[in-house]
């Protein structure tokens, strides 16, 4: 079957500003996923500097053939700009169209060589190709299957690229990769006509299983503090427990003293800030998802250690909340916190929440700031 380059062409050049508006389209659904617009303008530049570059080669036009390649150089740049935007970096430093001026402080010295223009373009591409690939691979934010998949595309697209500058720079011909390498051949138009949907395609499933990601992670964080919230601790207590069968876990209950006070005395913001402070303090020193917010201004964690060993820990954060809130607020306000423990080797969560919350009580009677362990409370 013989394939007609110039319809392959046309066909790819309708095709990618189809998936560039798509893409775009996708975009003002969720505006979120802020990639969704370069992506999208990524597919029409390289659409627009097909179809300009192919005049370009028919009339030999020197301004069609420089605005041709620079249309099509500056898709990959944006390809690029849009991965880092994905990964929450900044999308167009200056130093990210390097590859384009380039081109057009040499274009005048390779018009007339066509080779030379085919070795600069394909580097050029394959450079941009790997930098959007280690930035989704290097730089990922979140743990994604399609992001994955993209990486290995980006890849293949910038091998296809580099293997352009063959002809460009061998003495002997080979000739299944000079059919790839001139951008006018019937096997180089179907590579792409094939390759661009599927890109496309995975931007969206990148975009989409991202939003889904958010909004799991969203119902099991706290808004305030960004820690587990209390299903999420919940689950991670009941996993914890479930694969420490028969060795102790202890359970601590810790409740932030006075919080009303504070609330009353500087504002809601300030108590805001005592309770993102807390959640931070407990991050420096318990193990990530073994602890949570279960309201208010309660909090729990869960640990895979003896009553002992979770007392001490409980004893650190006690101690180094109280230095903290002093020193944000001032020694004339006290910023404390009192401590329930519990311990078992097979009791489940509820019932360790509840010895903890017991012992906790008893804290509270003790005047506050302090550590009480369950079986201080069964001595007493």
């Amino acid at each position: 079957m013989t394939l007609d380059p110039t319809t392959l062409n046309v066909a790819f050049v309708l095709l990618s500003l189809v998936l560039g508006v798509l893409l775009v389209f996708a975009w003002t659904l969720n505006r979120k996923v802020r990639a969704l617009l370069p992506w999208g303008a990524a597919f029409c530049l390289i659409a627009s500097g097909f179809a300009v570059a192919n005049l370009g080669r028919s009339s030999g036009s020197y301004p069609a053939l420089l605005i041709g390649n620079v249309l099509g150089l500056m898709s990959y740049v944006t390809l690029y700009a849009g991965c880092r935007i994905f990964n929450g970096r900044r999308g167009f430093p200056p130093a990210i169209v390097t590859g384009v001026g380039l081109w057009i402080a040499a274009f005048p010295f390779i018009y007339e060589r066509q080779d030379h223009r085919l070795i600069l373009v394909a580097l050029t591409t394959g450079a941009y190709s790997l930098l959007s690939a280690r930035e989704l691979q290097r730089h990922a934010r979140q743990p994604l299957a399609s992001q994955r998949i993209a990486v290995v595309l980006l890849n293949l697209l910038a091998i296809f690229n580099i293997m352009r500058t063959w002809p460009g720079i061998a003495l002997t011909s080979i000739p299944w990769i000079d059919a790839l390498a001139y951008r006018w051949s019937s096997e180089m138009a179907l590579f792409l006509v094939v390759f661009a949907p599927t890109l496309a395609f995975i931007f969206l499933s990148m975009a989409k299983e991202s939003v889904e990601l958010g909004y799991k992670q969203a119902a099991f964080v706290d808004p305030l503090t960004g820690i587990p919230n209390r299903r999420a601790f919940m689950q991670n207590a009941e996993a914890l427990i479930a694969s420490k069968a028969g060795k102790p876990v202890s359970c601590l209950v810790l409740d932030l003293d006075n919080f009303k006070r504070i609330n009353d005395r500087y504002g809601h913001e300030v108590g805001d800030t005592v309770l993102k402070l807390f959640g931070q303090v407990l991050g420096r020193h318990l193990p990530q998802q073994s602890f949570g917010r279960l309201g208010g201004e309660e909090f729990a964690a869960v640990l895979p250690m003896n009553m002992e060993c979770a007392a001490a820990l409980g004893e650190a954060v006690r101690d180094d909340f109280s230095r903290a809130g002093n020193a944000m607020l001032g020694s004339e306000t006290q910023v404390t916190v009192s401590v329930g423990c519990s311990a078992s080797t097979n009791a489940s969560i509820e019932l360790l929440l509840r010895e903890a919350d017991l012992a906790l009580y008893r804290a509270k009677d003790h005047g506050r700031n302090v550590v009480v362990s369950a079986m201080t409370l069964a001595d007493a």
